[in-house]
């Protein structure tokens, strides 16, 4: 084999070598993405901040010593701003809200704030919208009732309500809101708990959104004692934000 041919052998194996790792490469960048996500988004997650809490409400004012007892879950999702990325996202979505009950007791809802004012966000929340896409708009600041978040970083919020648990006759010890409540009943705080998945949709333009999956036992506590409980969560590891 003369220099010519030599040299002609070498450039095709060499090509085939490089193609070869640069498919290896593109392999590897691939599973990696898959595994981590992305790491660029122009809002990241900060915290997620779970307030449940046991109510019970009047029937109907003929009664108003019968009220039907509620189990209610505040979800408040906090997110900063990536000062590294100039570009910005214009709205949030949550979508794809799975609920798994552990009982069949009571009735859900997913419901929006009503108003700006700290603890009574969702006093006046009636419209149900399971099955439904429930989205936020960018604005210079945060309004829950607008279902506005600050563009710079802020928070959403949405209820699930776990309504008609059972009715309680009011009796002059007053209601105690707790796990004697749920006992009164005939169930308990295992029996009422949720498992909730739900996907956040940031989209920053038509033609670029990213799309990561968040799963939350409700309520995150037992009402042992009092019949508010709350966690925050901030390590958000299993949450992997891929581009859509």
């Amino acid at each position: 084999m003369d220099k010519k041919q030599k040299y002609k052998v070498l450039k095709k194996y060499s090509f085939i070598a490089f193609l070869l790792i640069a498919i290896c490469l593109s392999i590897l960048l691939m599973v990696k993405y898959n595994v981590e996500g992305e790491k660029n988004l122009p809002l990241e997650l900060k915290e997620i901040a779970i307030r449940s809490t046991i109510y019970a409400q009047s029937k109907n004012s003929e009664n108003i010593l019968e009220s039907s007892v509620e189990q209610d879950n505040d979800i408040f999702i906090t997110f900063e701003d990536n000062k590294k990325i100039d570009r910005k996202v214009e709205t949030i979505k949550i979508q794809n809200i799975r609920i798994d009950k552990t009982s069949d007791r009571g009735i859900l809802k997913i419901l929006k704030p009503t108003s700006n004012e700290k603890l009574n966000y969702f006093q006046n929340s009636s419209e149900d919208y399971t099955g439904k896409v429930l989205e936020y708009t960018a604005n210079t600041l945060d309004n829950p009732e607008k279902q506005e978040f600050c563009q710079d970083g802020g928070t959403i919020a949405f209820r699930i309500s776990n309504q008609d648990l059972g009715t309680y006759i009011l009796t002059e010890a007053g209601v105690q809101y707790n796990e004697n409540l749920l006992e009164q009943l005939g169930t308990s705080s295992e029996e009422i708990k949720l498992k909730v998945t739900f996907d956040i949709i940031l989209e920053v333009s038509q033609n670029e959104s990213y799309k990561g999956t968040v799963k939350l036992q409700l309520p995150p506590q037992n009402f042992a004692k009092n019949g508010i409980v709350t966690q925050s969560i901030t390590d958000f590891e299993d949450v992997i934000f891929k581009r859509e």
